[in-house]
């Protein structure tokens, strides 16, 4: 940021055309926009910073006030700056406000207003951190201004002198205390909104975080904390509102919130990314910043904010770029939603070059503040919208997973010529049948001159028919059982509540009836009948066991007398 200094003097010499002889009188007036003093000020650098007022007055240092032409920008230096103001009231009495739209100046020193005797009608004011850091001052506005009253109509001049150890743009304006009043509400509904919106982030990751326990909503809530201090302390909120007594302490905390900021903005990036598995060495390089980041809050610690800064800059321009890389690698794998993170990483990106340009005197933008603040709102939201896509994108993921899941376990479970259940798939839902129900029926179904059809048409043959009998016996059960093909020719069915024998003997019946219909295939008829032992709970068993031998008794007992019908196990 010392390229600061020697931008200032490099612009010096644009400034000679406008002396002190020639600085404008500004005129008083009630202006809803307030009267902006750039190009109507002067200025004057006091290198080493020890000139005090009356030499400033002196006739020697007064000719060497310019009149540079726009917003004056400071850089990170030991420099005091000194600007002169001149004012022309043509009313009797007024009350005036002078806005420095400086936020956080180490010192900020007003003498003046002076008559156009040079008579000093107001004793100077000393303010700034330094001040408050020693107990003097207290910061009671958002930004360092000067209210002063002027008894009459005149000319005056004010004198006003300013150090600062953050990049500073002096760009002073004159309010009559209504308008500028007019103007501060509207600037605080902005960020208030602002404001709002980021603790209405730092709340929806913390939900996040509740329901899917990831680390990487707790670093991007972190990330919207940091941000909402960083920005607040830019815009002098945290040094009204929260730091009122302890403003001296600003010069550290404001490098450390946005270290920290850095910090965790570069966690979740590497977790959203997915960078530890994707890129090993870029996430390598993001968890770098850590102690980097750490270096930097050391050195403001110590008092070597210059340095601290110069640091804080060129992360805000490594981490970015780390970053982009990731997303760039993401998308390559696949990773749909690091669209939106590359698009929100940009526009940050953008602004904090912006700011880097203009801290070191490159470009000349005041608002670069403002546009850091957009920026970062903007970015936090279209986050929102990744983490979004990135949820969707997991749901969706796991309900294929879910989905392949039941088709594996059906396939696992189901006999894959039939499409019934096979013997595995047959244990497992008979025994929750077996469990549920008070009464239920098994029928052991063996295929009678089923071998004949293999040995004479193929095992083609064979299979159309199995395949055939597996669907008749399933429509004809429906609902009401369940049907399985235990290996070759054989079938079971399950029954729940089957009613009394002389039903369960109608059933068996039909059923023998249905497999007995000719099966057609290339053009023959193939013919099959089937044995049916049946077996019933409580009676013949209590468990799928007990129940299965009782049946297979009573199949074979019809086998030994001739085949095609069925039998009870009681009976055998």
């Amino acid at each position: 940021m010392r390229y600061a200094a020697f931008a200032a003097f490099l612009l010096s010499g644009f400034w000679q055309a406008g002396r002190a002889a020639d600085l404008p009188v500004v005129p008083l007036s009630v202006a809803p926009a307030g009267i902006a003093l750039a190009g109507r000020i002067g200025f004057f650098d006091d290198a080493q910073g020890t000139l005090d007022i009356s030499s400033i007055r002196s006739s020697v240092v007064d000719k060497q006030f310019s009149i540079p032409p726009h917003a004056i920008q400071a850089g990170v230096d030991r420099h005091a700056r000194w600007f002169k103001i001149r004012l022309h009231q043509n009313e009797q009495s007024g009350t005036w406000l002078l806005d420095s739209k400086i936020t956080a100046a180490t010192s900020f020193d007003v003498y003046g207003p002076y008559d156009a005797s040079g008579q000093l009608l107001a004793p100077p004011l000393t303010a700034g951190i330094a001040a408050a850091a020693a107990g003097r001052y207290q910061l009671n506005s958002d930004r360092f201004n000067f209210r002063f009253n002027l008894e009459q109509a005149g000319d005056y001049t004010i004198y006003v002198r300013v150090t600062s150890e953050f990049p500073e743009y002096h760009n002073f304006t004159v309010w009559e205390p209504t308008q500028f009043g007019y103007a501060e509400q509207r600037l605080s509904m902005f960020n208030g909104v602002c404001y709002g919106l980021f603790i209405g982030m730092i709340f929806y990751n913390l939900m996040l975080l509740w329901v899917f326990k990831e680390s990487l909503y707790f670093y991007n809530g972190m990330s919207c904390w940091f941000a909402l201090l960083a920005l607040s302390g830019i815009n002098g909120h945290l040094g009204r509102y929260v730091l009122t007594n302890h403003a001296g302490v600003i010069p550290v905390l404001l490098p450390t919130v946005i270290v920290l900021w850095l910090a965790f903005a570069g966690m979740f990036g590497r977790g959203f990314l997915g960078l530890p598995k994707i890129a090993p060495k870029l996430s390598m390089c993001v968890l770098a910043i850590l102690p980097l980041s750490g270096v930097a809050v050391a050195l403001a610690a110590l008092g070597q904010l210059p340095a601290s800064l110069a640091m804080i800059q060129l992360l805000t321009l490594i981490g970015p770029v780390l970053m982009v890389a990731g997303a760039i690698i993401a998308l390559r794998h696949g990773f749909k939603s690091a669209y939106w993170y590359l698009f929100g990483v940009a526009s940050l990106f953008s602004a904090t070059i912006f700011s880097t340009l203009n801290n070191n005197g490159i470009l000349n933008f005041p608002i670069q503040y403002d546009a850091l603040q957009v920026a970062a709102l903007f970015e936090f939201s279209v986050f929102v919208i990744a983490m979004g896509s990135r949820i969707r994108g997991i749901r969706q993921q796991n309900g294929e997973l879910s989905q392949r899941a039941v088709r594996l376990a059906k396939t696992a479970r189901t006999d894959p010529l039939t499409g019934v259940y096979n013997r595995a798939g047959w244990a497992h839902h008979a025994a929750q049948v077996l469990e549920r129900s008070d009464g239920v029926a098994l029928l052991l179904i063996d295929l009678d001159k089923f071998k004949p059809v293999n040995d004479q048409y193929g095992h083609a043959a064979g299979d159309q028919v199995l395949k055939k009998v597996a669907e008749r016996l399933r429509t004809e059960i429906d609902t009401h059982g369940i049907v399985a093909r235990l290996g070759g020719d054989e079938f079971v069915i399950l029954v729940e509540q089957p009613g009394d024998s002389q039903a369960l003997a109608a059933q068996a019946s039909k059923l023998i009836e249905l497999i007995s219909q000719p099966v057609p295939y290339d053009g023959h008829a193939l013919r099959i009948s089937a044995s049916i032992g049946i077996a019933r709970a409580p009676q013949d068993g209590t468990d799928l066991g007990m129940l299965m031998q009782a049946a297979d008794r009573a199949m074979y007992a019809i086998k030994e007398n001739g085949r095609a019908g069925h039998g009870f196990a009681s009976a055998a």
